[in-house]
């Protein structure tokens, strides 16, 4: 039994890892990274505080856990029906009981990030005498890990049928077919490889969102928007890194094609611009006043400007994660004191003219490290 757990942690839990290291990275950089290291459990107090005496909070906490939970059960089901992997369904012949345990622990060892913050979470409910809000969460992550471990022993078990799940995004598939021609590739692609990551920007931005024009609605901090603000950024940085790794190995045909760089750039922008429609569309619903409608739009364009800037910075650093994570901390920590100008318009043509000569400067040139 040992020696079958040992060799399923190196196949399934120590792979999660390898294969996600930078979307952890990403989402640790977010919560830990960003905050001063004298304000870090005031700054966590304060945001778990928010959750558990917010329901609205609460739920898109939970949609966030839930779409993790999601990732990590596509990653085992894609992972047992690899090619390579058909030894794993040898596990079907385990008493149940036996299988139970090791997809358990399978699961809760890749589910560990969540369940470390929760039982923070949970501690600090019942200093506060939240039982409720202790139970629900207490109950929530029991329920993940068992979904997870029923999916493995669903698929392991039933390898030959065609799961509800399965069947239903099948069913979405056919139903929504929309031909977006070459310039919509690269949206498709994080809609078909990355959804995943792409819902968890999706609902961290709309939690950084929420903070400022729901949560503080009545009290909006300019400032304390900014801050959050940059943060949407530097999610969405994750996803142009997956753009332009997608564009520079399955999409490379395209630079057989008759294509001038500027009609490259305009690809990329086109892209960003879908992105971040949500966003934009969230703030002129909650607005209520806070700020000005065109200051909305600047940012929304801002924003498109920024993340391609981060497209050439791919290109100039040769796709190197450490590299590209570098530049983005430099360009949240100078847009957070050009912002503090409040001269968007400037700052809009200046990101735009920066991101233009970088992109140009590199695109032709680029090699991948």
């Amino acid at each position: 039994m040992k020696t079958i757990a040992s060799i399923l942690l190196k196949v399934w839990v120590k792979q999660f890892y390898i294969i996600n290291a930078g979307f952890l990275f990403f989402v640790f950089f977010f919560f830990f990274g960003m905050v001063n290291g004298g304000q870090l459990i005031s700054y966590h107090i304060s945001l778990i505080q928010a959750m558990l005496s917010s329901p609205v909070f609460m739920a898109v906490v939970l949609f966030a856990w839930l779409c993790y939970n999601i990732k990590c059960i596509l990653f085992f089901t894609t992972s047992i029906k690899a090619q390579d992997s058909s030894y794993i369904y040898t596990l079907g012949i385990l008493p149940a009981a036996k299988q139970w345990e090791l997809y358990l622990l399978a699961v809760s060892l890749v589910y560990m990030p969540v369940l470390i913050y929760s039982l923070f979470i949970i501690c600090l409910a019942i200093q506060q005498s939240m039982f409720g809000n202790a139970a629900l969460v207490a109950t929530y992550q029991l329920l993940m890990i068992a979904t997870g471990a029923w999916m493995l022993h669903y698929t392991i078990n039933k390898n030959t049928s065609i799961t509800t799940i399965e069947k239903i995004t099948a069913a979405i598939n056919s139903a929504f077919k929309i031909n977006l021609g070459y310039n919509g590739f690269l949206f498709g692609y994080i809609l078909d490889t990355r959804k995943i990551a792409f819902a968890m920007v999706k609902v961290f931005s709309i939690l950084m969102l929420s903070i400022s024009f729901v949560i503080n609605g009545d009290h909006f901090d300019e400032d304390l928007f900014g801050i959050f603000y940059l943060l949407v950024f530097v999610a969405h940085a994750t996803l142009v890194f997956y753009v332009v790794d997608f564009s520079e190995t399955q999409l490379k045909f395209g630079r057989n094609l008759p294509l001038a760089w500027y009609k490259v750039a305009a690809m990329y922008c086109f892209t960003y611009s879908i992105f971040l429609l949500p966003e934009m569309a969230f703030m002129l619903v909650n607005n209520h006043g806070n700020l000005p409608v065109a200051s909305i739009v600047l940012l929304y364009f801002t924003t498109v400007a920024t993340l391609f800037l981060c497209t050439g910075y791919l290109y100039g650093c040769g796709l190197n994660m450490e590299s590209y994570l570098f530049l983005v901390f430099i360009t949240f920590i100078m847009i957070f004191f050009i912002q503090k100008t409040g001269l968007r318009l400037l700052t809009l043509s200046g990101i735009l003219l920066a991101a233009t000569v970088v992109f140009k400067s590199y695109y032709h040139s680029f090699e991948r490290e």
